[in-house]
């Protein structure tokens, strides 16, 4: 006989994978250390990352109950839910990455997080056994991704981000932790769909636009043998989003914990 749990376990790696699939969330975290790769190497990396609100919450706990009653506290709400999914998009997301080393201590990546497309450059400066790291990356936004029609969205934008880490790995290279802030600011503009006025039903598409704030802080640690090593990272960020939907301002303030993790191979 099967397990309870089996399907249980079976139907949760569905929505997950299903969640990361869907290319419209956010959690788009750096899982690499703060030393750069000697040049000439080459690393890839393929996991899964998130993005989970811990304050602020976005929208009333019912926002379509106080639509139905017709009070625009529930449509203010609205709009800043919708807000908050294309600008700090909390879910699951993938998490692909390949980086090179260049010669005087440099670094080149280009990374998909399902939101996003990121290249990126960075320097290291060594400090004995440790060393600093200064990035800056810039991303292409894709907010409403694969079904934004379906998902009442078609968002698209620009970032940029300035993460800075400091971090200490073993002489062989078995482990290293890094850590440090990073900074990061969008522009995004496209249509969203609101519910209609008075229902829960998705209403007609209108103009949106807005900015996005990030200052976070990151923590990472990885471990591994030779040329494979397994990467898991946490940031924690503070978001402030403000813009026009449908004409109407809009913002919103919200604190994120984003944890990631990755196998990297290295050759």
């Amino acid at each position: 006989m099967r397990r309870p749990g089996h399907t249980v376990i079976r139907r949760s790696f569905a929505l997950l994978l299903a969640s990361a699939c869907a290319g419209c969330h956010g959690g788009g975290p750096l899982l690499h250390p703060a030393h750069v790769l000697r040049p000439g190497f080459v690393s890839v990396g393929a996991g899964l990352s998130g993005e989970m609100i811990i304050a602020g919450p976005p929208a009333l706990a019912s926002p379509d109950a106080g639509a139905s009653a017709g009070g625009p506290v529930a449509s203010e709400s609205a709009a800043r839910l919708k807000l908050s999914e294309i600008a700090v998009a909390p879910g699951v997301a993938p998490w692909a990455s390949a980086r090179v080393g260049i010669e005087g201590e440099n670094e080149a990546g280009l990374t998909y997080t399902g939101r996003a497309i990121r290249l990126d450059g960075r320097h290291a400066f060594p400090l004995g056994e440790a060393a600093l790291s200064i990035g800056l990356g810039a991303s292409a936004l894709f907010s409403g991704g694969p079904g934004a029609a379906a998902e009442g969205s078609d968002v698209h934008g620009a970032g940029i981000d300035v993460p800075v880490l400091l971090g200490f790995r073993s002489d062989a290279d078995l482990y290293a932790v890094w850590f440090g802030p990073r900074l990061g600011f969008e522009l995004l503009g496209g249509e969203v769909r609101l519910p209609a006025s008075g229902t829960a039903n998705p209403g007609p598409l209108v103009d949106a636009s807005g900015q996005h704030l990030q200052v976070g802080f990151v923590l990472g640690v990885r471990g591994g043998f030779r040329h494979v090593h397994v990467a898991v990272e946490a940031t924690a960020t503070y978001h402030h989003a403000d813009g026009e939907i449908a004409g109407a301002p809009v913002a919103l303030g919200q604190g994120t914990i984003a944890p990631g993790g990755g196998v990297t191979v290295t050759f």
